[in-house]
């Protein structure tokens, strides 16, 4: 029997009735569920909606009434006759619960009714629950009904019901969570519906329930206990809103919905109930520090999918982690699927959980994901840094990974670093340099003055030519570019960047305050625009952590910035090049892992530290006077050789890298003036010099 209250509710639920069974044609009108008005030809309805909102009419079939008038049609069931029938069918359209009340036989035996006992307390609930949300009382907060008894009873009788087992659940979780049925004499003790299976809300105490509601075996009619007895329905499952865990949360509608979910083991769920998120929201609201992503797995009607559109933004204004649910073609909700297939919703469930934290769930099910990887060759996408000597060393070049590269100054970090982000670039790949110190343009001079210089040992000049021909940052900036040759040369140097290089790689500069949640928000913004996600460098790594000031010293900043740099490295399968600083060592015993600036995360965190320095004889090294002048000596001379323009010897060395075998070293010829790093060139052919 259907009480006034809801019978009130419910009329004035047309609109939401309407958007869950029509749709609307020309004009913005519902087409006519009844006749089809709005379907024709023309596509214009003659359905039309009272400004009250509580009545209709249809100048094409001239029919018209109430919400329940319309559901009568629609079923083709008599409005009076068959009203609870009605009623039941447009609160479950609508989302809205039924409350629990006795009919008149029952009315006769309320004295031999077991009353439902009321909490003295709410010790029962976890401690986090028991506090109120601001601007509401306790009484508004808190259920303390404890139907714990009734649950108990109606637990024992569920296997006189197979209502469970035809909606796909288990026996395991029937069992687990306490699903019952209302047999005609517990119906009679409680003043409850017969035939109906009950749900029971845990308070989060083993054996302890404070609300529940049942279902009708034989239609989708639910129903609740008054409010005055048992308060505000809660959320299903809340206690699961307040475990301290950062394992992702489904939120579904229906109950029976977070049941099909919590099928699986390493899922859970909560349901709302219907389509009204205020409830959760006035929780989440109440929790501090609230970590669970949530996974939004509302129906997939246009109701559910407007109900989980409005959650997610008002998640999002929480700063709440959150993503939809993405349903399987052709099923409405959870259940649905499940009944379907088991294995396929399976794999959809565990697929959402990974996209929002990976660390929650054992191996064996990130398999599939990784065999499509590797089928896909994800994992196995190698960039060549046009060097060859280097790619040997690091076993065919860059891949997914955290790369440092460290030198004393003068070494050419930047020039290296820039060369190999070029050579990618070059390949087809986009790039993202992001440059913390030098201006696009000076990077661009050096790109610009690299390749002059690269075209000139095509064209096999001798060193006097390639002196007067090629141009170096600083000529490039000022346009020093006088002579004839040096014209023709800048232009085609100038044209082949544009038409290589240029257009893949992406040069982000002079950033205040950057961070590392802006270089992961960057390479997001990059991979949603252009499909894929860039090889990221940055320019300098001192100065990316520097401008993070959640930490006090500098090596608590490097370290949270190493460890998120490595997180965008792994999340998007891309390099990630940074440049460091070292410790100002002696080159006695050469440059090590100790070398990096307050090297202790960068020592453990990167997948690879390669080192700059120069080859030096025996003789240089070591303690001792003589090594000391030695050294000076042979500095000297390649400090000399880099201001005449001369190639010097270069050795890369790979202190750590877990793709390739430790402690290779790639020697190379470096070019400071004209900003070239390439193979080595011992043999230098002299040819005639070009007319000037």
């Amino acid at each position: 029997m259907i009480n006034e209250q809801d019978k009130q509710a419910l009329k004035g639920s047309l609109a939401n009735y309407l958007q869950a069974i029509a749709e609307k044609g020309k004009g913005g009108k519902y087409n006519c569920p009844i006749c089809g008005s709005g379907t024709g030809k023309h596509h214009t309805s003659a359905f039309s909606i009272a400004p009250d909102g509580q009545s209709w009419k249809c100048f094409s079939c001239n029919h018209g009434g109430d919400v329940f008038e319309l559901a009568a049609l629609v079923n083709k069931l008599d409005p009076k006759g068959d009203f609870n029938k009605v009623a039941n069918i447009v609160a479950d359209a609508v989302g809205y619960n039924l409350q629990d009340a006795p009919t008149d036989a029952q009315k006769c035996t309320a004295t031999a009714t077991k009353p439902i006992p009321v909490m003295n307390s709410v010790a029962a609930y976890p401690a986090k629950i028991q506090s109120t949300p601001q601007g509401k009382s306790e009484s508004d907060t808190q259920n303390k009904a404890d139907f714990s008894q009734l649950v108990k009873e109606a637990a024992g009788n569920v296997s006189q019901t197979d209502y469970f087992i035809n909606r796909g659940l288990s026996a395991a979780t029937i069992e687990k969570h306490k699903l019952g049925y209302i047999t005609p004499e517990l119906a009679k003790k409680y003043g409850l519906q017969a035939n109906s299976v009950l749900i029971p809300y845990s308070t989060g105490k083993e054996g302890v329930y404070n609300y529940y509601i049942t279902r009708s075996t034989e239609g989708k009619e639910y129903r609740k206990p008054k409010k005055e007895v048992a308060g505000a329905e809660p959320v299903y499952n809340l206690p699961a809103l307040y475990e301290p865990t950062d394992t992702p949360l489904f939120v579904t509608e229906g109950q029976i919905d977070a049941l099909s979910i919590m099928e699986y083991e390493h899922a859970d769920a909560v349901a709302i109930g219907g389509v009204d998120i205020n409830k959760l929201l006035q929780v989440l609201d109440n929790i501090k520090g609230f970590k669970r992503p949530l996974i939004i797995a509302t129906d997939a009607d246009e109701r559910g999918k407007e109900t989980c559109k409005k959650l997610l933004w008002e998640l999002n204004a929480r700063a709440i982690k959150a993503a939809a649910f993405k349903h399987q073609d052709g099923y409405k909700d959870i259940n649905d699927e499940l009944n379907a297939d088991r294995d396929a919703l399976e794999r959809n469930i565990y697929s959402h959980i990974l996209q929002l934290n990976k660390n929650t769930l054992p191996a064996c099910y990130k398999m599939q994901d990784f065999l499509q990887r590797i089928q896909e060759g994800r994992n196995a996408k190698t960039y060549r840094t046009g060097l060859k000597a280097l790619d040997k060393a690091l076993n065919g070049g860059l891949r997914e990974g955290l790369y440092c590269i460290g030198a004393m100054s003068g070494f050419g970090k930047t020039t290296l670093v820039l060369q190999i982000a070029d050579t990618i670039a070059a390949a087809g790949d986009d790039v993202l340099y992001i440059s913390l110190e030098m201006s696009a343009d000076e990077l661009t001079a050096k790109s610009i003055s690299r390749r002059t210089y690269q075209q000139c040992l095509a064209n096999a000049a001798s060193h006097e030519n390639i002196l007067a021909v090629a141009r170096t940052t600083l000529d490039v900036l000022r346009c020093d570019i006088a002579t004839p040759a040096q014209k023709k040369t800048f232009t085609e140097v100038a044209t082949a960047y544009t038409e290589h290089e240029a257009k893949h790689l992406y040069i982000v500069e002079g950033m205040q305050g950057v961070n590392t949640d802006k270089v992961r928000q960057l390479v997001e913004q990059h991979r949603q625009r252009h499909g894929r996600p860039p090889v990221v460098f940055i320019d300098y790594l001192q100065l990316l952590t520097i401008a993070d000031t959640t930490q006090n010293t500098d090596k608590q900043k490097m370290d949270a910035a190493i460890k998120a740099l490595k997180d965008i490295s792994r999340d998007f399968k891309i390099p990630v090049v940074t440049i460091s600083s070292m410790n100002r060592a002696s080159y006695d015993g050469g440059l090590n892992m100790a070398s990096f600036k307050e090297s202790g995360n960068i020592e453990y965190t990167a997948d690879a530290l390669l080192a700059l320095e120069f080859p030096l004889p025996s003789d240089c090294k070591g303690k001792s006077d003589v090594a000391t002048k030695n050294r000076e000596r042979k500095f000297k001379e390649i400090y000399t050789m880099q201001r005449n323009g001369e190639p010097v010897k270069v050795d890369i060395k790979i202190l750590k890298c877990r793709t390739a075998a430790p402690s290779n070293t790639a020697t190379v010829d470096s070019c400071n003036m004209f900003n070239c790093f390439m193979d080595c060139r011992d043999e230098v052919k002299q040819v005639p010099k070009l007319k000037l």
